[in-house]
């Protein structure tokens, strides 16, 4: 990912009072905020009421919306399922006549999946154990009559078999270019315009995925379906965090997480009852026409509106709020709205003074964070190597986001691999992702960033660790695959917690002169172990044991790196450079005197999966 823009994608989370992009922003919305306090656009979100009927239906929509993407994201468990198989014989020769027997994955005996004799007929001995590739197809053992994926209607198999995780990889990669190409228009044009023409074209494209003649047409299409469907989350989030006030918003922001969790839990229920991968696509797109409602029944982010200097639209909008809330009449909306329209008069001397002191280069920050000293200074990625401290704090956030992105996926991606069956483990992974996110969310509050994050790690280290050791039976013969699933869900607990707690601790351990960089570096190894997943659960088809190997190992040096990293649980929010490099510094203690956080501060527990997330 381009760092720049991706510096736009933080922003949209972490700057909470304005809509303009950090770092490459939009000079308009920059400009208004110099002139426009943070404070401005909180006094009005603050008079609108915190969890008013508006509020809370606004936000059991973009809840939807955000269930709506765990299902894209992880329909290709069953679309991509590869079910047991063997060559096809030929004629009327029998399964002993044209197969040799041979160690599948798991260890046990079974037909040959990709060779048969080639001379079949009078057993393998006659003809010197002689094979040959498949010559007349595959059979498929389908769990459920009427069931089919890509691999069976494709013949995905053998010398084919890395397409169906290839689809998947080219989602990442399509998540990528959402929020490096679409997600920064959202500031130009708003977050229900993007949001909505992102939701329709990804109906569109999931149609035409139903209706694919072919795998690489699948393939390609995958790439466009993740390129909206991140862009849809990150517009959905922003647009909760955009009308919530500033003392309200933080339960909102953390809760959204359990749509997704519903979301991978309904998905199991829809693939349960839809057994047919084209029909199971359609029911999973075709929904989300319905948002068309949405252009009468969502009104565009206030937040952005009034930093946008869009002043009509903003009074249209408070007053929409007013009547949904039952409120009283709002006092001198006529004088609130002229000092937002006043604001847009002097816009084109602001930007040539903003240029003037910057290089060229637009620096969008917050007033209440940003020292004045440091408006003047043109901070650029190369920043976050500048120094020793913030140095060493980057390399090691760039490998926490890489192993939890990596593992989140990977497991989840692994669940159709496991004994039992399919839908049952996956309606289990989602529904242990709900405790995942409670537990993050009190210790967070209670204990800190950093210990917890340690704790989590540590919980999925030792469950996949103990999965690669553990037999499939006992001595006397007990079936232990139950025990591996449970093993293996405990370890999606423990990931699904630090992820989730990873983007609070990243956003608030960078100073706020480079965090957009910072955190715009992080997303780009997020963005590698995400890719990534699929490939290492591909490995699986050669070595069982590999994938959970590699998420073992990976996440226990996680779970030490995070201990070399600062406490920032109640600790102001670094300024500058120079700020983090004397963390520490102070005999017994090894972060910034605890104080009250600044209102600015991020705070929220939450991965972005469409994903994010």
């Amino acid at each position: 990912m381009a760092m720049e823009n991706l510096n736009s994608v933080q922003g949209l989370c972490e700057d909470k009072h304005h809509g303009g992009k950090n770092g490459i922003g939009d000079s308009n919305s920059v400009a208004q905020n110099k002139r426009m306090s943070s404070q401005d656009v909180e006094e009005v979100l603050d008079r609108l009421g915190g969890y008013g009927r508006y509020q809370v239906l606004l936000y059991i929509a973009m809840g939807l919306v955000n269930m709506r993407g765990a299902l894209h994201v992880f329909v290709s468990m069953f679309v991509g399922w590869a079910p047991t198989h063997h060559c096809k014989p030929l004629g009327n020769h029998t399964l002993n006549q044209s197969l040799p027997w041979e160690e599948n994955n798991y260890g046990e005996m079974a037909w040959s999946q990709c060779s048969m004799y080639r001379e079949p007929g009078s057993g393998s001995v006659a003809h010197g154990n002689e094979t040959v590739a498949c010559q007349n197809g595959w059979t498929y053992q389908m769990d459920r009559d009427g069931e089919t994926s890509i691999v069976s209607d494709w013949n995905l198999v053998c010398d084919d078999n890395y397409l169906s995780e290839l689809a998947v990889t080219m989602y990442m990669v399509g998540a990528t270019c959402g929020t490096l190409f679409l997600t920064p228009v959202s500031d130009r044009w708003g977050r229900k315009s993007v949001m909505l023409a992102c939701l329709w074209l990804q109906a569109v494209i999931g149609v035409a995925v139903a209706f694919s003649p072919s795998p690489v047409v699948f393939v390609v299409l995958q790439f466009f379906i993740g390129i909206c469907n991140m862009t849809i989350a990150l517009c959905a989030y922003v647009l909760v965090v955009e009308t919530f006030d500033k003392d309200t918003r933080e339960l909102p922001a953390l809760s959204l997480q359990f749509f997704w969790a519903g979301g991978v839990m309904l998905l199991a229920l829809l693939a349960y009852l839809i057994p047919d991968w084209r029909h199971l696509e359609l029911a999973v797109s075709l929904p989300q026409v319905l948002t068309i409602s949405f252009i009468w029944l969502l009104p565009e982010s206030l937040t952005w509106l009034l930093v946008m200097g869009k002043v009509k639209r903003a009074r249209e909008t408070i007053l929409t709020i007013i009547r949904v809330n039952k409120l009283p009449s709002f006092q001198d909306l006529d004088g609130t709205m002229d000092k937002f329209k006043d604001g847009l008069r002097t816009q084109s001397e602001d930007e040539l003074h903003e240029k003037n002191d910057t290089g060229g280069s637009v620096i969008g920050s917050k007033e209440k964070i940003v020292p004045k000293s440091s408006e003047k200074v043109a901070h650029t990625v190369l920043d976050v190597f500048k120094t020793p401290r913030v140095c060493r704090y980057a390399v090691l956030m760039f490998y926490l986001y890489l192993v939890n992105s990596l593992a989140y996926f990977g497991i989840a991606f692994f669940t159709p691999l496991l004994s039992g069956d399919k839908y049952i483990n996956t309606l289990i992974s989602g529904a242990v992702e709900v405790p995942a996110y409670i537990v993050c969310i009190i210790t967070n509050r209670k204990i800190g960033r950093r210990w917890p994050i340690c704790g989590f790690l540590l919980i999925c280290a030792a469950a996949n660790f103990v999965v690669i050791f553990l037999p499939k039976t006992t001595d006397d013969g007990t079936d232990l695959s139950t025990v591996n699933t449970a093993l293996v869900m405990v370890g999606k607990f423990g990931i699904t917690g630090s992820y989730s707690a990873l983007y609070l601790y990243g956003s608030e351990i960078f100073p706020t002169s480079i965090r957009n960089h910072a955190v715009g570096l992080c997303s780009f190894f997020e963005n590698i172990g995400s890719i990534a997943a699929p490939q290492i659960v591909y490995a699986a088809k050669t070595s069982t044991q590999l994938p959970m190997s590699v998420f073992a190992a990976m996440t226990a040096v996680g779970a030490i790196v995070v201990l070399f990293l600062p406490e920032t649980h109640n600790v102001s929010l670094p300024q500058t450079l120079d700020e983090v490099e004397h963390w520490g510094k102070k005999p017994q203690t090894n972060h910034m005197p605890a104080v009250k956080h600044n209102d600015d501060a991020p705070v929220y527990c939450l991965s972005y999966r469409g994903t994010e997330s």
